[in-house]
């Protein structure tokens, strides 16, 4: 077995494993480029075909496990193992988000990831709140926000997410006219949203829902995030979850809104 990293010729298998296995993102072939140009995506080939592939990147400090998806005539052959050997080579820290398959854990287990929280998918009406103000923005403009905010450049990610129709950036303000959060937004589903230390990431939260028009808005949330149980409260409801497991806690802040495959 063979593991390279993944060409312009590998991307036609890559959809097919992808889609094989539910994997919406694998089988765009604009994330695949996205990944390929902003972190690394190795394949694994064998007789000539590509039997897998897995996607990695660097964030907050640590190698985060985009994706790992194996052809499932080729499940239990070693494919996976052999692809989180090639992505950490090392001992460095590192993370992902696994899915239910019972397959996932025991793997990232064997590879030094434990699990910390559930990375909760939700869904619900946005409402309508008396906290700080939000409002939808021009996509470059909120990832400079999130710069300034966070001191980590996120432009390539921006970016990516800028092409989907319908995207824009949000910004919500505090009381002063000073930005609380960033993050960006589609039609209907908040991707991804950072709140900066000092401000209240429930509060902020609830202000972006607020730029929202479609009568349900999905999103994702980490378990212990302080606004979960409001939004339960508000008729939201848990359509799934993945596993955040890392080598190290507390890698990632616990108080934003994450996309599962960017983080």
């Amino acid at each position: 077995m063979e593991i390279r990293p993944a060409g312009d010729g590998d991307v036609a298998e890559i959809a097919r494993i992808a889609t094989a296995n539910g994997d919406g993102d694998g089988a765009n072939p604009r994330y695949v480029a996205h990944l390929r140009g902003n972190g690394g995506f190795l394949v694994a080939v064998t007789g000539g075909e590509v039997a897998g592939y897995c996607a990695t990147r660097r964030f907050a400090g640590a190698t985060m496990l985009c994706d790992l998806f194996v052809d499932p005539a080729r499940h239990g052959g070693g494919v996976g193992r052999r692809l989180l050997e090639a992505a950490f080579p090392g001992s460095g820290a590192r993370f992902t988000f696994a899915s239910q398959d019972p397959r996932a854990m025991p793997l990232y287990l064997r590879h030094g990831m434990r699990p910390r929280w559930p990375l909760l998918y939700l869904s619900g009406p946005p409402g309508r709140s008396a906290e700080p103000s939000a409002r939808r923005v021009d996509v470059v403009d909120a990832g400079a926000a999130e710069s300034l905010l966070t001191g980590v450049d996120r432009t390539a990610d921006y970016a990516y997410w800028a092409v989907t129709p319908g995207t824009t950036g949000v910004l919500v303000y505090d009381d002063g006219g000073a930005v609380a959060a960033a993050g960006v937004a589609g039609p209907d589903n908040l991707i991804h949203l950072t709140t900066a230390g000092s401000h209240d990431p429930a509060a902020a939260l609830r202000s972006a829902l607020t730029v929202f028009d479609a009568p349900t808005v999905r999103l994702c949330l980490p378990g212990p995030h302080p606004a979960v149980e409001d939004l339960l409260r508000a008729h939201w409801r848990i359509d799934t979850y993945d596993h955040h497991m890392s080598s190290v806690a507390d890698i990632i802040a616990s108080d934003r809104v994450l996309s599962p495959s960017l983080a």
